[in-house]
């Protein structure tokens, strides 16, 4: 059993659909196929969801997402009606049907019910295709598996349950094969899953990563291998370095430190089940899968490398002061965490002095606006926005002097391995 987890970023053209076809004609089975929603697509249905949500005009928005599928549609098949009229329009329709519809007291629930569409069209998408290519394989909306609490927007799995339903699935794939001795292929959604009560969650930005490990958990794959259009793990972002250096192999716990730090290439929740069960996971390029890519797996020893560079923009310095110029002391400290953890707040880095404690997070402006108000009452707040979170793995005076030079620091940490500036 292979997982493999296709982004949307790669998957925007008629060229990619068809080399991911390739990819899977070629590759061992059974698998899994977990696919993101297409280029873009998710910003285009937050938009959306936040128009609903404040009673403004969703058409534009519905319009450009419209379009998007259907000029990519037009571009794949022999007969664009026909296959949009498919799987496609009905689900456009299904979405006009909600939007009709009053959303709720709550954006988080609602921003859910609207944004998992993303997925579902990419695979409406990718079903057709696969269908008039001839490549067999079954169909199933991850929300009927991958089951969750009903922490909107973040929601978190319910393990036994979620196992137990996807397992069922594979034996009534293994039944229904087309054929015994190749095996199977399943479509599927990341991102999204399902409430007991059936309501539609998303699993954080960025979650088909944390989907496809939690189907390789479930059905104890052999590998998971995640398809990007870089070749494997590189020492720094390409957009912004034009000497990066691809790292061959790593263990689990040096993926989880990168993704936690902010490595764009892997999710940070998707290390977990996968060291849990020993379970390798392939970075591969999606345009040269000859190529070696990355390994991670419970690798003893770890290669020397250089740094690793890693960027978080868009971030936000928040200071708590007691207004009574008290210390901070850990009941504060209780109190600021009890506060992150109600409005979903992800510290990414934080700094304690005797009568303030900062925290920077990501600019996520709705959550801490919220958070500002709930803690002004007991706690004097001084924020700097616009700022950029640059993390070195494996440091040296050199890679420090590059990240930084001419930069204001506004937080610096240094560890044994890591070094961590928050910049302006």
């Amino acid at each position: 059993m292979i997982v493999h987890k296709f982004g949307g970023g790669i998957l925007k053209t008629p060229e990619a659909v068809r080399q991911m076809l390739n990819i899977l004609q070629t590759g061992p089975l059974p698998a899994v196929v977990v696919v993101s929603a297409l280029n873009k697509m998710t910003n285009a249905f937050e938009s959306v969801a936040r128009a609903w949500f404040n009673h403004e005009n969703t058409e534009p928005g519905m319009q450009l997402i419209r379009g998007y599928h259907f000029d990519l549609a037009c571009r794949l098949f022999s007969d664009p009606d026909g296959s949009w009229s498919r799987y496609m329009k009905p689900m456009f329709s299904e979405i006009q049907g909600i939007l009709m519809e009053e959303p709720g007291a709550s954006f988080d629930k609602a921003y859910d019910h609207i944004v998992c569409y993303g997925e579902l069209l990419s695979t409406a998408l990718l079903r057709t295709f696969f269908e008039e290519n001839g490549l067999e394989h079954r169909y199933l909306d991850a929300r009927q598996v991958v089951k969750t609490d009903e922490i909107f927007r973040d929601a978190g799995i319910k393990w036994d349950e979620t196992r137990d339903l996807i397992q069922r699935e594979r034996d009534l794939a293994e039944e229904d094969s087309f054929d015994a001795h190749d095996g199977y292929l399943i479509l599927t959604q990341g991102f999204i899953g399902s409430t007991a009560h059936g309501e539609s969650v998303t699993l954080g930005r960025e979650g088909s990563d944390f989907t496809a490990a939690i189907f390789a958990y479930c059905l104890d794959a052999r590998e998971a291998w995640i398809w990007k259009d870089v070749p494997g793990i590189l020492n720094a972002d390409p957009a912004e370095f034009a000497d990066t250096v691809k790292l061959d192999e790593m263990n689990y716990l040096e993926a989880i430190e990168l993704a936690y730090f902010g490595a764009k290439v892997i999710h940070p929740k998707t290390i977990k089940p996968l060291q849990n069960k020993a379970i390798p996971l392939w970075v591969r390029d999606f345009w040269h899968p000859e190529g070696t890519g990355t390994r991670i797996y419970d690798l003893k020893i770890i290669p020397p490398t250089g740094p690793v560079f890693i960027s978080k923009k868009n971030q936000l310095l928040i200071s708590f002061q007691p207004r009574d110029f008290s210390f901070i002391v850990e009941d504060m400290i209780s109190e600021i965490f009890a506060q992150l953890s109600k409005y979903r707040i992800k510290v990414n880095l934080m700094q304690h002095g005797a009568i303030s404690f900062s925290i920077c997070v990501t600019a996520d402006m709705d959550r801490v606006n919220s958070l500002i108000q709930a803690m002004l009452p007991r706690f004097r707040i001084l924020y700097n926005s616009d700022l950029e979170l640059v993390t070195i793995r494996r440091y040296t005076d050199e890679a420090i002097e590059r990240m930084t030079a001419g930069r204001r620091i506004l937080i610096q940490q240094l560890s044994r391995k890591t070094a961590r500036f928050v910049l302006a």
